[in-house]
Protein backbone atom coordinates (compact mmCIF):
# COMPACT_ATOMS: atom_id res chain seq x y z
CA UNK A 1 0.00 0.00 0.00
CA UNK A 2 2.49 2.22 0.64
CA UNK A 3 4.55 1.91 -2.52
CA UNK A 4 1.44 2.67 -4.83
CA UNK A 5 0.68 5.85 -2.67
CA UNK A 6 4.15 7.22 -3.63
CA UNK A 7 3.63 6.85 -7.50
CA UNK A 8 3.58 10.01 -9.23
CA UNK A 9 5.78 11.76 -11.90
CA UNK A 10 8.14 14.57 -11.15
CA UNK A 11 12.05 16.19 -11.43
CA UNK A 12 14.65 15.02 -9.79
CA UNK A 13 18.40 16.58 -9.25
CA UNK A 14 20.95 16.49 -6.67
CA UNK A 15 24.09 17.75 -4.97
CA UNK A 16 26.79 15.96 -3.77
CA UNK A 17 30.53 15.94 -2.16
CA UNK A 18 32.59 12.70 -1.07
CA UNK A 19 35.69 12.55 1.08
CA UNK A 20 37.79 9.54 0.65
CA UNK A 21 40.79 8.81 2.63
CA UNK A 22 43.45 5.86 3.40
CA UNK A 23 45.86 5.13 5.66
CA UNK A 24 48.59 2.36 5.43
CA UNK A 25 52.04 2.20 7.67
CA UNK A 26 53.70 -0.46 6.23
CA UNK A 27 52.75 -3.83 6.93
CA UNK A 28 51.35 -2.81 10.29
CA UNK A 29 47.70 -1.68 9.97
CA UNK A 30 45.54 -0.36 6.99
CA UNK A 31 42.47 2.16 7.28
CA UNK A 32 39.99 3.49 4.69
CA UNK A 33 37.09 5.05 4.61
CA UNK A 34 34.04 7.77 2.88
CA UNK A 35 32.04 10.21 3.59
CA UNK A 36 29.17 11.36 1.35
CA UNK A 37 26.95 14.09 1.65
CA UNK A 38 24.00 15.09 -0.51
CA UNK A 39 21.03 17.54 -1.28
CA UNK A 40 18.06 15.90 -2.85
CA UNK A 41 15.73 18.25 -4.59
CA UNK A 42 12.55 17.18 -6.24
CA UNK A 43 9.47 19.01 -7.90
CA UNK A 44 6.37 17.46 -8.91
CA UNK A 45 3.62 17.16 -11.06
CA UNK A 46 1.83 19.06 -8.47
CA UNK A 47 3.64 22.12 -8.31
CA UNK A 48 5.50 21.07 -5.39
CA UNK A 49 8.76 20.82 -4.44
CA UNK A 50 11.28 19.06 -0.98
CA UNK A 51 14.62 18.50 -0.28
CA UNK A 52 16.01 15.54 1.33
CA UNK A 53 19.48 15.60 3.11
CA UNK A 54 21.46 12.41 2.82
CA UNK A 55 24.74 11.75 4.82
CA UNK A 56 26.43 7.95 4.87
CA UNK A 57 29.99 7.26 6.10
CA UNK A 58 31.36 4.17 5.83
CA UNK A 59 34.95 2.99 7.70
CA UNK A 60 37.59 -0.29 6.87
CA UNK A 61 40.84 -1.53 9.03
CA UNK A 62 43.00 -4.18 8.42
CA UNK A 63 44.72 -5.65 11.33
CA UNK A 64 47.69 -7.78 10.68
CA UNK A 65 47.61 -10.59 13.70
CA UNK A 66 51.65 -12.05 12.81
CA UNK A 67 50.08 -15.92 12.56
CA UNK A 68 49.33 -18.30 9.30
CA UNK A 69 49.31 -14.83 7.30
CA UNK A 70 46.21 -13.88 9.33
CA UNK A 71 44.75 -10.81 9.39
CA UNK A 72 41.29 -8.74 11.59
CA UNK A 73 39.56 -6.95 9.09
CA UNK A 74 36.43 -4.69 10.80
CA UNK A 75 34.00 -2.63 9.60
CA UNK A 76 31.48 0.02 10.41
CA UNK A 77 29.02 2.16 8.07
CA UNK A 78 26.00 4.41 8.88
CA UNK A 79 23.31 6.45 6.38
CA UNK A 80 20.55 8.82 7.55
CA UNK A 81 17.87 10.19 5.34
CA UNK A 82 15.68 13.09 6.06
CA UNK A 83 13.46 15.54 4.63
CA UNK A 84 14.13 19.22 4.77
CA UNK A 85 12.07 22.53 4.86
CA UNK A 86 9.24 22.94 7.20
CA UNK A 87 6.87 19.98 8.32
CA UNK A 88 9.92 17.62 7.81
CA UNK A 89 9.15 15.30 11.00
CA UNK A 90 5.59 14.70 9.30
CA UNK A 91 7.40 14.63 5.37
CA UNK A 92 8.04 11.68 3.91
CA UNK A 93 11.01 10.42 1.97
CA UNK A 94 11.07 8.45 -1.05
CA UNK A 95 10.89 4.94 -1.50
CA UNK A 96 13.93 4.47 -3.95
CA UNK A 97 16.16 7.02 -1.99
CA UNK A 98 16.32 4.73 1.31
CA UNK A 99 18.18 2.22 2.73
CA UNK A 100 17.71 -1.26 2.36
CA UNK A 101 19.46 -4.02 3.72
CA UNK A 102 20.78 -7.99 3.29
CA UNK A 103 22.10 -9.90 0.15
CA UNK A 104 25.21 -11.85 -0.37
CA UNK A 105 28.06 -9.07 -1.16
CA UNK A 106 30.56 -9.11 1.20
CA UNK A 107 30.00 -5.69 3.42
CA UNK A 108 34.12 -5.69 3.78
CA UNK A 109 35.43 -5.62 0.17
CA UNK A 110 34.52 -2.63 -0.95
CA UNK A 111 33.41 0.92 0.44
CA UNK A 112 29.61 0.54 -0.44
CA UNK A 113 27.73 1.60 2.85
CA UNK A 114 25.52 0.34 5.48
CA UNK A 115 23.15 -2.75 2.92
CA UNK A 116 25.01 -5.91 3.52
CA UNK A 117 24.29 -8.70 6.19
CA UNK A 118 25.26 -11.72 5.37
CA UNK A 119 22.66 -14.57 6.21
CA UNK A 120 19.62 -12.38 5.02
CA UNK A 121 18.19 -12.29 1.92
CA UNK A 122 18.00 -8.87 -0.77
CA UNK A 123 15.81 -6.32 1.39
CA UNK A 124 15.24 -9.35 4.08
CA UNK A 125 14.79 -6.74 6.99
CA UNK A 126 13.68 -3.90 8.22
CA UNK A 127 10.46 -1.89 7.67
CA UNK A 128 7.78 -2.89 6.09
CA UNK A 129 3.94 -2.64 5.21
CA UNK A 130 1.22 -5.04 3.55
CA UNK A 131 1.30 -6.06 0.12
CA UNK A 132 -1.67 -4.32 -1.47
CA UNK A 133 -4.59 -6.63 -2.32
CA UNK A 134 -7.06 -5.75 -5.69
CA UNK A 135 -10.61 -4.92 -5.50
CA UNK A 136 -13.16 -7.08 -7.09
CA UNK A 137 -14.89 -4.97 -9.91
CA UNK A 138 -17.75 -6.86 -10.41
CA UNK A 139 -18.70 -6.67 -6.50
CA UNK A 140 -16.35 -4.38 -4.56
CA UNK A 141 -14.73 -7.27 -2.34
CA UNK A 142 -11.07 -8.07 -1.89
CA UNK A 143 -9.36 -10.75 -3.46
CA UNK A 144 -6.76 -11.72 -1.98
CA UNK A 145 -2.98 -10.90 -3.60
CA UNK A 146 -0.95 -13.51 -5.75
CA UNK A 147 1.78 -13.49 -3.43
CA UNK A 148 0.27 -13.07 -0.13
CA UNK A 149 3.01 -11.04 2.43
CA UNK A 150 4.67 -8.17 3.11
CA UNK A 151 7.00 -5.51 1.08
CA UNK A 152 10.18 -3.97 2.65
CA UNK A 153 9.48 0.20 2.14
CA UNK A 154 13.38 0.67 3.55
CA UNK A 155 14.34 2.63 6.40
CA UNK A 156 15.80 5.97 6.86
CA UNK A 157 18.46 5.45 9.41
CA UNK A 158 20.97 2.47 8.76
CA UNK A 159 24.03 0.78 10.69
CA UNK A 160 26.00 -2.22 10.11
CA UNK A 161 29.42 -3.66 11.45
CA UNK A 162 31.51 -6.36 10.66
CA UNK A 163 34.01 -8.35 11.56
CA UNK A 164 36.63 -10.77 10.08
CA UNK A 165 39.44 -13.01 10.28
CA UNK A 166 41.01 -14.06 7.55
CA UNK A 167 44.07 -16.77 7.15
CA UNK A 168 45.53 -19.00 4.61
CA UNK A 169 44.51 -22.43 4.19
CA UNK A 170 46.96 -25.52 4.65
CA UNK A 171 46.68 -26.82 1.54
CA UNK A 172 49.81 -25.34 -0.04
CA UNK A 173 47.80 -25.73 -3.72
CA UNK A 174 45.10 -23.09 -2.45
CA UNK A 175 47.46 -21.04 -1.09
CA UNK A 176 49.56 -20.89 -4.31
CA UNK A 177 46.20 -20.00 -5.89
CA UNK A 178 45.75 -17.14 -3.06
CA UNK A 179 42.44 -18.94 -2.09
CA UNK A 180 41.92 -18.22 1.54
CA UNK A 181 39.49 -18.70 3.95
CA UNK A 182 37.43 -16.63 6.85
CA UNK A 183 35.35 -16.31 9.93
CA UNK A 184 33.47 -13.68 10.47
CA UNK A 185 30.31 -12.12 12.75
CA UNK A 186 28.27 -9.20 11.05
CA UNK A 187 24.97 -7.31 12.37
CA UNK A 188 22.71 -4.44 11.41
CA UNK A 189 19.86 -2.35 12.01
CA UNK A 190 17.29 -0.21 9.85
CA UNK A 191 14.64 2.13 11.11
CA UNK A 192 12.28 4.76 9.78
CA UNK A 193 12.48 8.05 10.81
CA UNK A 194 10.25 10.19 8.85
CA UNK A 195 6.26 10.45 8.69
CA UNK A 196 6.39 11.64 12.19
CA UNK A 197 8.32 7.91 13.18
CA UNK A 198 11.16 10.08 14.57
CA UNK A 199 9.19 10.95 17.41
CA UNK A 200 8.70 7.43 18.31
CA UNK A 201 12.19 6.24 18.19
CA UNK A 202 14.27 5.22 21.02
CA UNK A 203 18.34 4.54 20.54
CA UNK A 204 18.05 1.91 22.94
CA UNK A 205 15.28 0.12 20.99
CA UNK A 206 17.35 0.45 18.17
CA UNK A 207 20.18 -1.21 19.33
CA UNK A 208 18.44 -3.95 21.09
CA UNK A 209 16.60 -4.56 17.56
CA UNK A 210 20.28 -5.19 15.99
CA UNK A 211 19.88 -8.15 13.66
CA UNK A 212 23.27 -10.59 13.69
CA UNK A 213 24.83 -13.36 11.94
CA UNK A 214 27.88 -15.40 11.47
CA UNK A 215 29.96 -17.80 9.63
CA UNK A 216 33.06 -19.03 7.68
CA UNK A 217 34.03 -19.41 4.16
CA UNK A 218 36.20 -19.62 1.73
CA UNK A 219 37.08 -16.50 -0.47
CA UNK A 220 38.50 -16.82 -4.03
CA UNK A 221 39.92 -13.69 -5.56
CA UNK A 222 40.18 -13.23 -9.37
CA UNK A 223 40.95 -10.31 -11.26
CA UNK A 224 37.51 -9.48 -12.46
CA UNK A 225 35.41 -10.16 -8.91
CA UNK A 226 36.19 -11.62 -5.75
CA UNK A 227 33.72 -14.60 -4.99
CA UNK A 228 33.07 -16.00 -1.87
CA UNK A 229 31.21 -19.28 -0.44
CA UNK A 230 30.25 -18.83 2.55
CA UNK A 231 27.87 -20.51 5.84
CA UNK A 232 26.29 -18.46 7.44
CA UNK A 233 24.62 -18.87 10.83
CA UNK A 234 21.48 -16.41 11.97
CA UNK A 235 22.07 -15.08 15.69
CA UNK A 236 19.38 -12.92 15.84
CA UNK A 237 16.42 -11.68 13.55
CA UNK A 238 12.88 -10.62 14.08
CA UNK A 239 9.26 -11.35 13.04
CA UNK A 240 8.88 -11.11 9.24
CA UNK A 241 12.62 -11.31 8.33
CA UNK A 242 13.73 -12.60 5.53
CA UNK A 243 17.14 -14.81 6.36
CA UNK A 244 18.24 -18.29 7.13
CA UNK A 245 21.15 -20.14 8.70
CA UNK A 246 22.76 -21.80 5.57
Amino acid sequence: MVVKSKKGNGLTGATAHFFYSSYKKKDLWSLEGILRNETIWRIYEQVSWKLEMFEEFDLRGALPLGFFHSALNVGVAAGLIMPWGNGFMSSATPLPDRFYMGGSSSPLCSLGGPGSLLGFKMRGLGPIDFRRTIPSKSDGTVDPPATPGWDAVGGDLAVTACADISFNLPLKVLRDSGIYGHAFVSAGNLEKLSEGSIKDFSFKRFLRNFRSSAGVGIIVPTKLFRMEVNYCYILRHLEHDKGKSG
